[in-house]
């Protein structure tokens, strides 16, 4: 059992890397300041972090976390605590009560299935992988707390597993802020302070 990241990643925006999301197939995180999803209980056993996991939280904040919801806003660096693990595409101080949507699901298309195994014979050298499961989350145009801009980021998380081994993906489409008001960014341009945090 094993979880291997693969990050993409382009300054402008290139929704071809995304995985399709949006309302018609999706489920929807509330939209609320440091906020998640309620507990989404997997339909697989998911290997993540040399252990088993049945389910996982969408935290507002650019997480997915595999204990508990998570609110904070300010990232930390490593070590983070096991207790809790987590996955931070881009933990940061997201707002979208300003703007944006995060949508999640999980899925066994047969059609999302044969792309998720594609990507991953085509980005490692794991030939023999055949995609079994997939979970999609989507922080989708979304701003930062005190925004006084129309700043706004898109990136998402592919979790990929066969039953054996999880791959991660992380997609960037647009990144256009770091860091919210409260860890000490401009609410002009989103940028100084306490930036945001990438962990796997």
């Amino acid at each position: 059992m094993g979880i291997f990241l693969l990050i993409h990643y382009k300054v402008l925006i290139a929704h071809y890397l995304l995985y399709p999301y949006g309302s018609a197939l999706d489920a929807l995180c509330p939209v609320s300041d440091d906020g998640s999803s309620p507990r989404i209980d997997l339909s697989v056993t998911l290997p993540l972090f040399g252990r088993n996991y049945s389910y996982l939280y969408v935290d507002n904040n650019g997480l997915l976390s595999f204990s508990a919801a998570i609110s904070s806003w300010t990232p930390r660096p490593l070590p983070i605590s096991l207790n809790n693990p987590i996955l931070a595409i881009f933990w940061a101080d997201v707002d979208n009560r300003i703007a944006g949507n995060i949508y999640y699901r999980q899925s066994r298309d047969t059609g999302l299935l044969a792309r998720a195994t594609s990507d991953i014979r085509n980005y490692t050298q794991d030939q023999n992988f055949q995609a079994q499961w997939v979970f999609v989350a989507t922080w989708d145009h979304v701003a930062y707390y005190g925004s006084t801009s129309n700043k706004v980021n898109t990136f998402q998380a592919v979790l990929i597993t066969d039953g054996n081994s999880t791959y991660t993906l992380y997609n960037y489409a647009d990144i256009q802020w770091t860091t919210g008001t409260s860890n000490g960014g401009d609410s002009s341009t989103g940028l100084g302070g306490t930036p945001a945090v990438v962990i796997l």
